[in-house]
């Protein structure tokens, strides 16, 4: 039996003790009246029971409480015969076979049959004390009879000894078959999944990771990394997977993230990783689940989708870039003409031919850096302001031919560590929409705040044909558009970048009268 089923069982027995206890100063009081002897008896019964109690309480020596109570049981037995003898043969044979159903334990039940010996062996050897005579043969035949309810106690508790062992057996055979199908699942699943202890040493890994780590026939249980890196250098290589173990306890939820690992020319892959700590009641560290999906194909394929949306946004801008090119070639064209006329180059019209060549220049480069297939560039810290003011030359013509005016307030304190064609291109698919939402005639407001959150709000605001309450709903999942030719891909895109910049985006709308857009993106 266990402490905790122990503990229970003292509880209960503590509680008839008490009952006892009060019915013996019951009998006192109503049969001797003694106060000296009552005091006695009140004290000693008070110091037992209020023993017990307290050790009960304090969970304190359970086990040795189990006897204890066995004593106070005995105690009280006396004491009840003493008063009333004429139920002793009853009563001890009785308490054998109470604390044989309480606790269904050997020891106890001996510590009562002795005690129930002597306490019988006394009132037959001073029966001259008891109201009535006994026969000969009496103590012989209580003996007997308590010696039967022992023999059936001790064959009662084998008997629950062994149905309880085959109980457990049957238990034990169902949790190793539970753990059986368990190991067959997650060793088919096709990902990384391992166990460590609390302390790093490996539990359990599945058939995935014993290939992956090109661990399949090395002894990792109970084993360290340390131990496992001296073993194997390939598992060396897999480092960078384990840095992180400690920022998932000190958490204590859930701790994710993407994992890229190169290994010369013979492995590469991009992983994405949860690890999951469990604890114990006591908030101890118990175990740590990890999870780990190749992910390396997803991720080209959402490279190549943002690449595509990149793309058609290139070939919309198209026409208004080689409008917005036109007309500065005309004007160097007219100067050049007139310079041929005359024979000679006035110094005022070069500059203006420079200038607009300048002119020419930037708008050609913000449109090739918008074509670049350079996803994967790294962060590097930006103006937001200037991504904005680059992405309105862009669109300068197309606003003009539309008599659309964009109306901007940027700061140049708003600094930010991104991929700017990334944000580039997120910026430009908010005002290409804006832009279309509004046709003709119209307004488009651009402004940056401060947040609460350490980061910058990018706001655009248009007043243009707006989005159906139902439609706003929708707006992000894949090909969903409230265009006509629309691919529903190009929120999508913007979406996935401006969470790959650990930002978010916010739009509200209202038909007839415009939508509004709202870009985080935390503040470098």
């Amino acid at each position: 039996m266990n402490i905790q089923k122990i503990h229970s069982k003292n509880i209960l027995l503590i509680r008839i003790l008490w009952g006892c206890f009060i019915l013996c100063m019951l009998v006192q009081v109503l049969k001797h009246k003694d106060p000296a002897f009552m005091s006695i008896l009140f004290g000693s019964g008070v110091l037992v029971c209020g023993t017990i109690s307290i050790f009960i309480f304090k969970k304190v020596f359970i086990k040795q409480t189990m006897y204890l109570c066995v004593l106070g049981m005995s105690f009280v037995t006396f004491v009840l015969i003493e008063n009333e003898p004429v139920i002793s043969n009853f009563y001890l044979i009785f308490l054998v076979i109470f604390i044989l159903s309480l606790y269904q334990d050997y020891r106890p039940v001996i510590l009562m049959s002795i005690l129930s010996i002597f306490i019988g062996a006394y009132f037959y050897r001073y029966e001259e004390r008891l109201n009535y005579s006994y026969h000969e043969g009496d103590y012989s035949y209580f003996l007997f009879t308590l010696s039967v309810t022992f023999l059936v106690a001790f064959l009662q508790i084998r008997y629950s000894r062994a149905v309880e062992k085959d109980d457990n057996a049957k238990k034990e055979e169902v949790r190793k078959d539970n753990e059986q199908q368990i190991l067959a699942l997650i060793n088919s699943m096709p990902d990384l999944i391992y166990i460590q202890d609390s302390t790093g040493r490996f539990i359990e890994m599945n058939q995935y990771a014993k290939d992956l780590f090109k661990l399949k026939d090395t002894d990792y249980r109970n084993k360290h990394l340390d131990e496992l890196f001296s073993q194997n250098e390939w598992f060396r290589n897999f480092e960078n997977c384990f840095s992180n173990d400690e920022i998932s306890w000190e958490k204590g939820t859930p701790y994710r993230f993407q994992l890229d690992i190169a290994i010369g020319g013979q492995f590469s892959a991009i992983f994405d990783i949860i690890k999951v700590p469990t604890f114990f009641a006591d908030g101890s560290r118990k175990n740590l689940l990890v999870i780990g999906r190749n992910i390396t194909e997803q991720k080209r394929a959402n490279d190549l989708l943002l690449r595509s949306e990149k793309l058609a946004v290139v070939g919309e801008l198209a026409a208004g870039v080689a409008h917005e090119i036109r007309n500065p070639l005309t004007s160097i064209k007219g100067f050049i003409q007139l310079a041929e006329q005359d024979g000679e180059f006035d110094r005022q019209y070069v500059q203006i031919m420079l200038s607009e060549i300048s002119r020419i220049e930037s708008i050609v480069s913000e449109y090739l850096s918008l074509a670049k297939p350079n996803q994967n560039s790294p962060k590097s810290l930006q103006s937001i302001d200037n991504l904005i003011r680059n992405v309105i030359t862009l669109f300068e013509s197309q606003t003009n031919l539309r008599n659309i005016i964009i109306h901007s307030e940027l700061d140049h304190s708003y600094q930010i560590m991104c991929n700017p064609n990334e944000i580039k291109q997120v910026l430009i698919n908010i005002f290409q929409n804006a832009i279309e939402a509004i046709g003709n005639n119209g307004d488009i407001f651009i402004s940056l705040q401060n947040t609460i959150e350490n980061g910058v709000e990018i706001i655009f605001i248009d007043n243009g044909c707006g989005i159906e309450e139902e439609r706003l709903k929708k707006i992000g999942e894949p090909f969903f558009s409230t265009k006509e030719k629309g691919t529903g891909l190009g929120l999508l895109t913007s979406n996935r970048i401006i969470e790959k910049h650990n930002g978010t985006i916010k739009i509200t709308s209202e038909v007839n009268k415009g939508t509004e857009v709202r870009v985080f993106l935390p503040v470098s």
